[in-house]
């Protein structure tokens, strides 16, 4: 008899909320078939799930939450980085969709992957969209992958500007892994929703990598950005507080601009690196074993 899937998932967020450790080892079971090895981490998902379990969670939320990432981005300079604001909300019900543009993007403040891109709002069902909305605002993300930093962050709204190109070109992401606050690899997806789409990681002289195979034939000079140094410069600049983040950017038009913190990368489950070269990746993390805190809880407190 098989169990079905909304029984499987109640049955994880409960092992989430006893034990963030033993979760995340069954998450590493089920995608690798081996043991997750937190005494002495060496890959760098295995040191990944390491920061995850016993990093500070609190410092960590703050740039976690969406909102809270906007202010920060302001307070040290990089507002232009940010795509322009409409407004943050803290209930599906005070959005009034008919006061909004034609085009914008909705995100929810505390989850990963909770984004609604309205292209045309003639072509909108609203109700279906503020259905949407209340169930993204009712999840809590940290116990989708037993990610404490996740925990809470109050759920609230932010509205962008929708932001595209005018030239033609596609929008290029660049989301940058820093070690200690050095941009050491730039991940990119290039050629996005054709036949030829592959993610690839470069090196800062952007080289590529071949830490993930290749599956099409590819040529740096042409994919290089002209704003390749602005980008690991910014990069360079927001991730000196952190041992480990992904600075999340895009270029669009010839113009940076700011997405996430990313501090889990695919769950610290990426299963596309190569063995050998994860743990190259997991040499740049100099973890502090020795002095390692409790491990953190991912219970949600009262917002």
């Amino acid at each position: 008899m098989q169990i079905p899937a909304q029984a499987k998932r109640y049955a994880f967020t409960q092992v989430v909320k006893l034990s963030p450790i033993a979760a995340s080892k069954l998450l590493y079971w089920n995608r690798f078939k081996t043991r997750l090895n937190l005494e002495k981490p060496k890959t760098f998902n295995e040191k990944l799930m390491w920061l995850k379990l016993f990093e500070d969670v609190e410092f960590k939320r703050r740039f976690t939450d969406k909102v809270r990432a906007r202010e920060y981005m302001i307070t040290v300079g990089y507002n232009y980085l940010l795509p322009p604001l409409i407004g943050i909300f803290d209930e599906v019900e005070d959005i009034i969709f008919e006061q909004l543009p034609r085009k914008f993007v909705l995100k929810c403040s505390h989850g990963d992957g909770m984004t609604i891109v309205c292209e045309n709002k003639r072509e909108m069902d609203y109700r279906e969209t503020r259905q949407q909305l209340a169930e993204m605002m009712a999840t809590d993300y940290s116990h989708a992958y037993a990610e404490p930093h996740y925990a809470s962050i109050l759920p609230r709204i932010i509205i962008e500007r929708f932001i595209e190109s005018t030239s033609g070109n596609a929008v290029q992401d660049y989301n940058i892994h820093c070690f200690h606050g050095v941009p050491k690899i730039i991940e990119s997806t290039f050629d996005r929703n054709t036949s030829k789409e592959q993610t690839l990681m470069l090196t800062p002289d952007w080289f590529n990598t071949n830490y993930i195979k290749k599956k099409h034939p590819f040529d740096e000079g042409k994919a290089r950005p002209a704003q390749l140094e602005e980008l690991l410069a910014i990069a360079k600049k927001l991730s000196k507080p952190f041992t480990y983040v992904r600075i999340d950017l895009k270029v669009v038009d010839e113009k940076v601009y700011f997405n996430n913190f990313t501090f889990t990368p695919d769950a610290c489950l990426n299963n596309q690196i190569q063995e050998d070269d994860s743990l190259k990746l997991g040499q740049w993390l100099d973890l502090d074993i020795e002095k390692s805190r409790h491990p953190v809880t991912v219970a949600r407190s009262k917002y």
